[in-house]
């Protein structure tokens, strides 16, 4: 998204999606902006365009430059690799969620819609802009792309939901009965294919491109166990040659690393003074610390033989994080650790007094502005789609399609062999079961506090047995039911608009 345009994005959000207080269908009707003041020139489609990518980066309220983006680190914390210190996501890891909790289950549901709202604005009224075919036709895929991803988003949380295709009126959607979930995803795979049909192939700058949504399109048949497509999706993605590994793992997740990136393939973008996020201030030593990576994370990093911590002769308990696989300190920050926001310079967290499990987060934090406060305004761009993924995503796709072959281990053994990771290749011989658990270890290290293992441990179905096995600080033991596979619908829309409730809530 080009810079001038920023100035004008609270302005352009607001009139686009009107803002709503209990629900988000209490707004102006969409097609309320004036015809014969917008939709004439490329200025006017180029700005809708940023109110459609703005919910990625931008909260509603426009208090605070946030988004979608910075969901990522708290989906983690309901899953078994952080803690939630407070906030709405400490009742739901430990099985409080109900469809009157408020918080998450609100702001999902609305936030996506709002940002669907945008995008039908967009597709409804871009036709009116005399441009030429072709560059119209990318202006509306990347749409067609963004609209694809925030029902992606409704469906992976709700299940089935309403689909509306058009800036309707006040109270449309009452009384509609929801679609299914193979509606929506039918939905969300027509809307990539149109994308992939018109989307520029190259690297990724801020615009979505080609390879970006091959790479969602991948993830959306992975997630629903559409196997060998999702192997091939993939694989366009890796013969493209449009994106690789980056050489610094760190990197990817702070400036100036994540500036023309050739892994990052999507993300939630942030550009000081006007786009920020206070992403150090809420994650510092000392400060809010919202997020706290937990020992069973920790636990999951391999040393640097490639063998689990239990069965590795160079694990020493004395000192338990030396001969780790590297990706462990780039990711957590563990006792003793260089640490610059505290005035000896080492991390303790004995003298943390809102540390509540021994770790910090590293991944997305930036030690060059330490101290942080409440006026610390982070410009780190959160990932949402990197190439590392398209290779796991096919390893997982490919073994499950036709068990482990040679190009499963490439796959899995190129991310393992990053430069600076450098762990060892996975060991020959594997059984497909043997190598499905290798793959589900792989994603669980190298997307830490990256919002992927919450999804994960739900799509494989195995999210009651792993999640109720983890006990918080303080010993609160937490639990997920057969229900918690999905959210409950917000009760405000089941009151309003009658839509049919979600199964034991």
């Amino acid at each position: 998204m080009s810079t001038r345009y920023i100035t004008l994005l609270c302005s352009l959000v607001i009139l686009l999606t009107a803002g709503c207080k209990s629900s988000f269908l209490d707004k102006y009707p969409l097609d309320q902006p004036s015809a014969e003041n917008f939709w004439h020139t490329e200025d006017d489609i180029k700005l809708a365009l940023t109110g459609c990518y703005a919910p990625l980066s931008v909260n509603q309220d426009q208090s605070v430059a946030e988004g979608f983006g910075a969901f990522t680190i708290y989906w983690d914390a309901i899953s078994d690799n952080a803690y939630p210190r407070n906030g709405n996501f400490v009742n739901i890891a430990l099985g409080q969620l109900e469809a009157t909790s408020g918080g998450i289950v609100n702001d999902w549901y609305n936030l996506n819609y709002q940002a669907i709202a945008s995008c039908n604005y967009f597709l409804a009224n871009a036709d009116k802009v005399p441009l030429d075919a072709n560059t119209l036709a990318q202006y509306k895929a990347e749409v067609h792309f963004l609209r694809a991803y925030y029902y992606f988003q409704l469906t992976n949380i709700y299940g089935g939901v309403i689909i509306t295709l058009q800036p309707e009126q006040l109270d449309y959607m009452k009384g509609k009965p929801k679609n299914s979930k193979a509606e929506v995803m039918n939905l969300v795979l027509a809307d990539l294919d149109t994308a992939i049909q018109h989307l520029p192939d190259g690297p990724y700058s801020g615009r979505v491109v080609k390879g970006a949504a091959l790479g969602f399109k991948a993830r959306v048949l992975l997630y629903n166990s559409s196997f060998a497509e999702a192997a091939a999706t993939a694989k366009q993605v890796i013969d493209g040659g449009q994106f690789h590994l980056y050489d610094s793992y760190y990197g990817l997740f702070v400036k100036p690393g994540q500036t023309n990136n050739p892994e990052i393939m999507f993300s939630a973008r942030y550009q000081l003074p006007n786009m920020f996020s206070t992403l150090d201030y809420q994650m510092g030593w000392d400060q809010w610390e919202r997020v706290q990576p937990i020992k069973s994370l920790v636990d999951a990093y391999e040393c640097t033989d490639g063998l689990p911590i239990s069965q590795s002769p160079l694990y020493d308990p004395a000192h338990p994080y030396e001969h780790r696989d590297p990706r462990l300190r780039r990711t957590v920050y563990v006792p003793g650790d260089p640490w610059k926001y505290s005035a000896d310079g080492i991390f303790d967290p004995s003298k943390d007094g809102n540390n509540r499990t021994g770790f910090l987060v590293k991944k997305y934090l930036d030690t060059s502005r330490a101290p942080t406060n409440y006026s610390t305004r982070s410009d780190q761009d959160f990932v949402l789609l990197r190439y590392a993924d398209i290779l796991l995503m096919y390893a997982e796709a490919q073994n499950e399609t036709s068990g482990p072959d040679q190009s499963v281990y490439d796959a899995v053994n190129a991310v393992r062999a990053r430069p600076g990771v450098n762990m060892p290749p996975l060991p020959a011989g594997l059984s497909q079961t043997d190598m499905r658990q290798r793959i589900r270890q792989e994603r669980r290290v190298e997307f830490a506090l990256e919002g992927t293992r919450y999804f994960d441990l739900l799509r494989w179905r195995t999210a009651k047995d792993v999640l109720s096995a983890i006990v918080n600080p303080g010993g609160a033991h937490r639990q997920f039911l057969d229900k918690n596979y999905l959210f409950p619908f917000p009760q405000s829309e089941v009151d309003i608009y009658g839509i049919e409730q979600n199964m034991g809530y």
